[in-house]
Parts: C-alpha cells; structure tokens; sequence
C-alpha cells in the first residue's frame, strides 16, 4: 500500500532537523520542516531527545500530532490523522570511522578504494601496499605495526584483477587477519576483502568464524572496470553500527525507522542520481555544508562522485577547517581587514559554540568565507580523485545547495556568490536553495520509494535562487572591459513581451530580475572577445529558455579561473565590488 505520510529525522553534529511529508490533493508533497539542537554536548547527551522535540516542533507546525503521552512515534497514521504511515533516519552526527587501505597498485586498486573512503564518513588512518607512494618497498612487518597502530574500525584488501596476481594480495589478507587476532575481541576491525576473485573462498578460511569478515566484488575485476559500490556500502554500514553503539538515543529513532539509519552523504547521492536523469547531457552537482561536514556530490551519464570531508564546515569542525586553510586563504574572500587575533577568536567562539549566528556584517563575512574555503576544499579533492568525471560533466545543471551554511543566512545574493566563488562554474547553470533542509529526507525518501521521492522532486520543492551565465575567458580581462551583449526577452501570461540587452563586462557580476511567471529566452549574443559560455569560444545556440528565481539572471564576467588582485586593499576593494553587484552589501543583518 502506498504512504499517505512520512517523517525524515536528519541527526546532523549541530542541528536535528525533522521533515513531514504526506499526500496533499492527490500529490505526495513535502508539507512542513523543524528543528533543533542536537543533543551531543550535554550534560546527558541523547539524540533521541533532540528527535523527540524535532517532532514536537513538526507537530506545532503542522497541527498534526505525531507523538502519543509517552513521547513514542505514532506509526502508522490513525484514522484521526495523527501520526505517519513511516518514519526515516538520517545520520551524519558520529565521528567518522578509521579505515586501513591496503592493494597493490597506487594507480589503480589503491586509487579506487581511496575514492570509496572518500565518498563515506572514514577517515584514512593507513594505507598498505607493496610499494609505498615514496617509492619505499614495504615489507609484512611494516604492514603489521602499521595496522596495530592504526586501531582501525575497518580493513579493506584490493588488489589484482579478477585471474591475476595472488601472492601479494594473499600476503595483504594474512598479515590484516593476524592483526584481527591480536586485538581483544570486542575491538576486533571489519575485515572487507574486495580484491582478486579467486582469493574469496581463501579469504572466509583465513578469518575463520571468530573474525568479522565480508566478502564483495573485486573494485577492479580489470584495469576499464571500477567497481567501488560494495565498499562504500560496508564503510557506511560499519560507520552506522558505531554509531549505534557510540551515540545514547539512536537506537531509540532506529526503532521507529523504516529500514536501517541511512548515512546523510548517502542520501545526498539519491538525490543527485535522480537530478542528473532530468539533465543526462550535463552534470548535477549537490553541495552541503554543515556543522563538521561538508559533502560535495557530482551525478553525470549513471557515474557518481562524492567527496565527504569530516571535520569541514561551520560549526565544530571550522577549527579543523582554519588550520588546514590558513588565516591568507580565508581573509581573502572578506570586504574589510580582519585581525589575526579577531579571526581566531571567531574561529574558538564558533567551534565550542557551533549553534551562534552572526552578530555583525563582519562575522557574517567571515562564516561566509569559512564556507568557501570548505567547499573549495573538498571541490579540490573530488577533482583530483575522479578527474576524468569532472572534465566530461564541465557543466551543472542544476546546482542544488543545502545544509547549515546555507540555512542561517537571509541573503541570497550572498549565497549565491559563495558558490560562484568556491565552485566557478562555466557556462549556464540553475542555482537551487534549500533553506530548510529537506534534501537529506528527500534523499531518504527515494531510498524507499523512488515513484513518491519522485513526485516530490517534480513540485520542484528547492527554492530557485538564480539562473547563472558564467563565460570562461582565454585571458585576464580589464575592469568594465565589454565582453558581449545578450537581449532578455520576456514573454508574461497575458501574451506581452518585453526586450532588453545586457552588456556583460570584464570584472562584474549582472543580475537581472526575471518575472516568476511567464517565459524568458536569452537571445542574440554578440561576442566583443572569444569568450566560452559552455558552447566552445563565441559559439552559442540562437536561443536559450532560462527560468525564474529569486535573484533572476546572474550573469558572471569575472572570468573562469576566477582571478583575485594580489594586493590585500585591491582584492577587498575587488571583494566589495562583487558583493555590491550581486546586492548583498548594504543594510543590516
């Protein structure tokens, strides 16, 4: 039988944000969001707690009750309207696992389970191999200490196509059991071996059954095929299994879920597969930055990037975040001269008080930095590990950002820069805005039911921020230089059209309203230099339907790459230009 509703808990390190869904007018819609604090650094921390009242939050809002008199669930949905047919849970609140790698060859089997730990909540303790990025050949003993040092929670044995080399694989699985062995029994690792196929039946006789061993298929069965599915799919089980056991509350919200808890990256990545089968010939890019997360996913052609950097984000995790970017790096984005001393006061307030917001423009500026440097962070990464992925999907559409960065603030426009900044897109683009959340529980949602996830995508329940027009430029153009012009043609409801041209120039940000309703086309481009607006150098379709949305049209002629002024006045005079243009400087919080 179909569900009439349904409850999403995201169980995030800062915030614990619930999410009702439920069948409005014959469409499954998503009906009303709340949140509050995650219970973790409390006296008595209890996740649970944070749920209960995220729930009742949801039931004030919404004027459903979704709680009986002890504080339980209702489930499924009575006959009086209270309660839901299902619940779901999202996680992304548990420190992330430590993972051992261990394959033979850094190009190829190391380098797919490296993306594997990447696209999960893991953290790389230790990498094994028969030869060491240094060039150092590594022998079983190093193997050996270097596993018992680590105190993984996971190890994962690659290496060698399916019929190929065996011997050092087998050497790998050896030395990763005797490892197993010597630690006590209830702190004993996950054993994953995921390597050469005619190892498996030899790998399940060297655990034996005292060991915790799985088996899946080899991530590289040959040098043109890359399976990494099975293994993020055990980091995650493994990832939720701590934190069952690590975090007071969460077996509670289990017990109300339908299915297992589900880790947050992983929802994310159901919604971008589902986004990238609306636009099949570009890229779908989600990006979220939270509290001590930030996940950046790439859906394109059925293939699926992901990078999760723990410890990155806005709220716990900047103090991690400031240290591997540095005070040059995040002043750079900011309109005026901030301190050492003062950015580092921000950054202490923020960590051990991740729930405050901004109280001056300055530390509005400084959180928005933070937030750039975390997505650029793990943009970087993605990059680097699935570089092939990223050339062919050059162009999103559309954009989709969620998260904590982007649920505290009130200005768009701002927002907007920050993924211009941090992402530079090419070409044309729709920035998407989720503001409340719900991408995590959507995610959820198709995970269980991909025709009502679906129906709820098709409301189009994002808010659309701004449709960008971003050219790349074969070379540093002059401030106010004139690059092209391009017509607006608006057609409203009741047939009438309105025209008008925009000169795009060198160094500034255009942002032109866009009427809701209606339909608008950008047409005639005239090229003043060989700029690339997705299309090749000065090649554009004669025509190009665009949509609405809060900001309108974004158009970019800062070029791509972005280029900052090497002096520190010039680039915060650059700084306050561009938030000026895009009409987020002014006024007050």
């Amino acid at each position: 039988m179909s569900l009439k509703s349904l409850v999403t808990i995201d169980v995030g390190s800062t915030q614990t944000r619930a999410l009702l869904f439920a069948r409005v007018e014959d469409r499954f819609r998503f009906v009303a969001a709340a949140s509050v604090p995650t219970r973790l650094r409390a006296a008595h921390p209890d996740v649970a707690l944070g749920g209960i009242r995220a729930l009742e939050h949801l039931s004030a809002i919404s004027g459903r009750l979704l709680l009986d008199p002890q504080g339980i669930l209702i489930a499924p949905e009575l006959s009086n309207g209270a309660g839901v047919d299902a619940c779901l849970v999202t996680l992304s609140a548990a420190l992330p696992i430590r993972v051992v790698l261990g394959g033979l060859s850094p190009e190829w089997s190391l380098a797919s389970l490296r993306r594997a730990a990447a696209s999960a909540y893991a953290q790389v303790a230790e990498v094994l191999s028969v030869i060491s990025l240094d060039g150092r050949r590594q022998t079983e003993e190093d193997w050996l200490q270097a596993l018992i040092a680590a105190e993984p929670h996971l190890v994962v044995i690659a290496g060698g196509m399916d019929g190929g080399a065996t011997r050092p694989v087998q050497a790998l699985l050896e030395t990763a059991v005797l490892a197993a062995r010597l630690r006590p029994e209830g702190e004993r690792p996950w054993l994953l071996f995921a390597g050469n196929a005619v190892l498996r039946e030899e790998a399940v006789a060297l655990a034996g059954r005292e060991l915790p061993l799985r088996v899946s298929q080899n991530v590289r069965p040959r040098l043109d095929a890359e399976h990494i599915g099975p293994v993020v799919e055990a980091m995650d089980q493994r990832y939720v299994e701590r934190a069952m056991a690590s975090l007071p509350g969460l077996p509670l919200l289990q017990s109300w879920a339908r299915g297992d808890v589900l880790p947050t990256a992983r929802a994310l990545s159901h919604v971008a597969r589902y986004l990238s089968l609306e636009t099949p010939d570009r890229g779908t890019l989600v990006v979220d930055v939270g509290g001590n997360h930030t996940v950046v996913t790439v859906a394109h052609g059925g293939l699926l990037a992901q990078t999760v950097r723990s410890e990155s984000g806005i709220g716990q995790g900047i103090l991690s975040l400031y240290q591997r970017r540095g005070y040059e790096r995040i002043t750079r984005w900011l309109p005026q001269e901030v301190r050492p001393e003062a950015l580092e006061a921000f950054v202490w307030t923020k960590a051990m008080h991740p729930l405050s917001i901004p109280q001056t423009m300055e530390e509005m500026w400084i959180e928005l930095a933070f937030a750039r440097e975390a997505i650029a962070e793990a943009w970087e990464q993605l990059r680097s590990l699935w570089p092939e992925l990223v050339r062919s999907a050059r162009a999103f559409e559309p954009i989709l950002l969620t998260g904590g960065a982007f649920a505290s603030h009130a200005r768009p426009g701002a927002l907007a820069l920050v993924a211009l900044d941090a992402l530079q897109p090419v070409g044309i683009t729709t920035l998407l805005w989720d503001p409340v959340g719900l991408t995590p529980g959507l995610g959820a949602l198709a995970a269980l039911d991909t025709l009502l996830a679906m129906e709820v995508v098709s409301s189009r329940p994002w808010i659309p921020l701004a449709t960008v027009l971003a050219p790349a430029l074969d070379s540093p153009v002059a401030l106010d230089e004139l690059l092209f012009t391009v017509e607006v043609h608006h057609r409203a409801p009741d047939g009438s059209e309105s025209v008008y041209e925009i000169e795009v120039r060198g160094g500034r940000l255009e942002v032109v309203p866009i009427p809701g309703v209606g339909e608008t086309e950008l047409r005639r481009f005239r090229m003043r230099r060989p700029v690339d607006l997705g299309w090749g150098p000065r090649r554009t379709p004669r025509r190009i339907r665009i949509p609405g949305g809060w900001l309108g049209l974004i158009v970019d002629g800062r070029g791509r790459p972005l280029r900052l002024a090497e002096d520190p006045e010039a680039r915060r005079e650059q700084i306050r230009r561009w938030l000026w243009d895009i009409g987020a400087l002014g006024g007050g919080l």
